[in-house]
């Protein structure tokens, strides 16, 4: 795993999570290109016409048309070459800044004061309980009746459930339906035309969450398409008897398409409902281990400020800035009155865990079925649709009159077998991170009648307590990234690396007061007037990230492009 953090490119680097469905797409593309291949072959394989005689003449005044099987071919290449180029986009998983998206709101490193999200970071903190999520958007009742726990799913696996649901209720309509049109008294060609229009709304239904949108359209629009597409089938049915080439469209199938293409999504779509079902985790138990620890220490605030703001660089992963929640400082007034309080609440960038850098996918055996049934199911549509072609070119090469009943079946398996494969991309893409909380608290305790004045102006006793626990998170890196697209598994508290905290910090602190005490004044013009020069010292190089307000810098600047601070460290 590499790491390219900045302003332009990929944040981070993942070994990809798509290795299983690379596979399936690269077997996809090779049955394709195998048979455009084969359907060129029946199309172009003809004896030689002087070893022959009368037996080619005959052949060639059977054999039929070979532009729709060309046609077909290129059709099978395109479809070939996109799944290649899909399978190689997806050998790395990149990241870009700000992915994935934090537990809560985050507040501007130029900001003071809470975000609106601090308060359940600092119960989750405190209790290990995570704050009951109320399900929200479209399907709710379906969602629910689905399992209990689908509140504390990421919105993203919410949304994905959600459109799976919205594609199973059309479909499910549009097949009763077409079951209600087969039995009526229709013409070949008009019931052929009827057909054509319920397919072509379950494809355009497909077609939208592939390419325009992946939410679920709302019932209020289902209903709405479903009430189109009566009426575009009534329509169909009782004013287009006298359309030309109607009786050629009856020729390709269209009701044996449609039924298979109505009957494949159904199940697509409940296996796809299936997968997502089986990555519903509940919210964790609750209960921490000792994740404290608190220590007095006698110092001046600003001393004791300069070494909170060091400490929580230090939890800086890979020189990426902490996500702020809370950042609650002293204003001088209090400072000069006495009054000394500070609060800071982090967390550190999430990144994969050392025994994840080879395997980016955490998902279980169970979970793991589901996906793979979904992408092997693709496979053997694909392979079912190619077989058709196939007999379906051999067959009209041996004689121009043969049926032409299984070309709309073998387009629509083609297709959906494709569609099969991308419906668990977003399943594949789930990563669990691993990241700190940090919670900084320093108070003092001048008020107190058992305090002792130490004598040294300006300084106070203080106590300083610090909270550190490791989480364990989820998301989907094909989703959105926003808050609530990332959700806990797990939290484990720190209590060893909280005690280091604050021991570094009263220890730097005191520190750098005796220091100061024991440091003898230079005597007035004891410089030497002749003193050799020194050598010019080595500056270290410019930060990526400005340490005031933390936004990536541009490389080579000396200061901040948002906030104006000082890039140049020591």
């Amino acid at each position: 795993m590499s790491y390219q953090w900045g302003p332009q490119g990929p944040a981070f680097e993942f070994p990809s999570a798509y290795r299983m469905e690379n596979r399936f797409l690269t077997l996809r593309a090779v049955a394709l290109l195998v048979t455009a291949v084969l359907l060129l072959w029946l199309v172009f394989n003809e004896p030689d016409p002087s070893t022959s005689g009368p037996a080619y003449l005959r052949m060639m005044q059977q054999r039929g048309s070979y532009y729709p099987h060309v046609l077909m071919s290129f059709l099978l290449f395109g479809l070939a070459g996109f799944d290649l180029w899909a399978a190689a986009t997806q050998r790395r998983m990149a990241m870009l800044p700000g992915q994935p998206a934090s537990l809560a709101n985050e507040l501007s490193r130029q900001a003071r004061g809470a975000s609106s999200g601090s308060g359940g970071i600092a119960q989750l903190m405190s209790t290990g309980l995570v704050e009951p999520a109320k399900l929200r958007g479209r399907y709710r009742r379906p969602l629910k009746a689905l399992s209990p726990d689908v509140a504390a799913a990421p919105i993203s696996l919410q949304g994905y459930l959600s459109l799976r649901v919205a594609h199973l209720l059309f479909s499910a309509l549009l097949l009763v339906v077409l079951a209600l049109t087969w039995v009526l008294p229709l013409s070949a060609p008009v019931q052929a035309l009827v057909m054509l229009v319920y397919g072509t709304a379950a494809l355009g239904l497909v077609a939208r969450s592939a390419w325009i949108a992946k939410a679920a359209p709302a019932p209020m629009s289902l209903a709405v398409l479903a009430g189109l597409v009566l009426l575009l089938a009534g329509l169909a049915g009782f004013g287009a008897r006298e359309l030309p080439a109607l009786a050629q469209l009856a020729t390709i199938g269209l009701p044996f398409g449609a039924l298979v293409l109505l009957l494949s999504l159904l199940l697509v779509e409940g296996l796809g409902l299936l997968g997502g079902r089986a990555q519903i985790e509940g919210p964790p138990p609750g209960g921490l281990t000792p994740a404290e620890a608190q220590v007095d220490l006698t110092a001046e605030p600003e001393r004791v400020l300069q070494e909170i703001e060091r400490e929580l660089h230090r939890f800086w992963n890979e020189g990426i800035p902490n996500r702020r929640h809370v950042w609650h400082m002293p204003s001088a007034d209090a400072k000069a009155q006495g009054e000394f309080a500070a609060s800071v609440l982090e967390e550190t960038q999430p990144l994969l865990s050392s025994d994840q850098r080879e395997r980016v996918a955490t998902l279980s055996g169970a979970q793991q079925a589901w996906l793979l049934a979904l992408d092997a199911v693709g496979l053997l549509m694909t392979l079912a649709g190619c077989a058709l072609w196939v007999r379906l070119t051999h067959a009209h090469m041996l004689d121009k009159a043969a049926p032409w009943s299984t070309a709309a079946a073998g387009v629509v398996l083609l297709l959906l077998g494709g569609y099969a494969i991308r419906v668990g991309h977003q399943l594949w893409s789930r990563v669990s991170v691993m990241s700190t909380l940090l919670q900084l608290d320093c108070k003092g305790v001048d008020g107190d009648p058992d305090a002792v004045d130490t004598g040294a102006a300006g300084q106070q006793r203080m106590k300083l307590r610090a909270r550190v626990v490791k989480v364990q998170s989820a998301f989907y890196a094909d989703a959105d990234h926003v808050v609530g697209s990332r959700v806990v598994q797990s939290l484990v508290g720190d209590e060893v690396t909280a005690r280091r905290s604050v021991q570094q910090i009263k220890t730097y602190a005191e520190r750098q007061v005796a220091a100061e005490e024991r440091a003898p004044a230079a005597p007035a013009g004891s410089a030497r007037a002749y003193a050799p020069a020194r050598p010019a010292v080595q500056r270290p190089a410019v930060a990526r990230f400005c340490p005031a307000c933390g936004t990536p810098v541009l490389a080579g600047a000396r200061f901040c492009q948002s906030c104006g601070a000082s890039l140049v460290q020591g």
